[in-house]
């Protein structure tokens, strides 16, 4: 025969390590709620009209996403590519310039687009970048901040092949304020040859919710090993 026996110290292990399951759990899931909110937000506001970028520096984490719209001249001296970059599997570069904002002294960068690696690795693209005032529409991203894997970096990767954005070294270096944000360049026409097929921005709530779930079910399974663990064999 079987009977449940209480004991304080298994009981009070097992109510604080509850606790921590579910405050985590509902830290996840808060967090999912809000990053749903965001998401609805920018995409309501992208359906309106795309954000005009101007002087004043936006907020890189509320405008990620969104659709924006500049008008300015390229930087042409400025001009870099982003190494390792795949496009259907062959091995090329990103095209970035900084785009200097009409009647501004701030500057916005922009990725062109794709293009692929000649017959050597010696030779940079060439991709001639249009002069005079340009309109670009396209999609703001907060370049990623973690070094690229299995990618050896150079100390001051600041030359026209890099193999990361950095764009506190790029203002840094020019001494002009920056938009703290990319535009993915829209697709247009193709007639500069560079491929502009984004993929589609991370919608994260459903992994912050997902954590979730595995914080509450942790709980639970705690819950159900200590009322398990606690009715014990006695003798009648």
């Amino acid at each position: 025969m079987r009977q449940f026996q209480f004991r304080w110290i298994p009981f009070i292990a097992t109510v604080l390590l509850m606790a921590v399951f579910l405050r985590l759990g509902w830290w996840q899931w808060t967090k999912g709620l809000e990053v749903e909110h965001q998401v609805a937000l920018r995409d309501e506001r992208s359906a309106v009209n795309p954000l005009l970028l101007g002087s004043q520096l936006v907020d890189a984490k509320e405008v990620d996403g969104m659709a924006v719209m500049v008008r300015g001249h390229y930087d042409v001296a400025q001009q870099f590519f982003l190494d390792n970059q795949q496009y259907q599997g062959r091995p090329g570069v990103h095209v970035m310039i900084p785009l200097q904002i009409d009647g501004t002294q701030v500057r916005v960068l922009v990725n062109r687009g794709w293009v692929g690696w000649g017959a050597s690795r010696s030779v940079l693209p060439q991709v001639p970048a249009p002069t005079g005032l340009v309109e670009i529409q396209g999609r703001a991203v907060v370049p990623s901040q973690k070094a690229p894997a299995f990618v050896t970096e150079s100390v001051g990767d600041t030359g026209a092949l890099r193999t990361r954005i950095r764009l506190d070294e790029i203002q840094a270096a020019q001494n002009y304020p920056l938009q703290p944000i990319v535009i993915w360049q829209a697709s247009t026409d193709g007639a500069d040859g560079l491929v502009r097929e984004w993929p589609e921005v991370t919608d994260k709530a459903p992994m912050h919710k997902g954590y979730a779930a595995q914080w509450f079910l942790m709980a639970a399974l705690l819950l159900a090993f200590f009322v398990r663990s606690s009715y014990r064999s006695v003798n009648v």
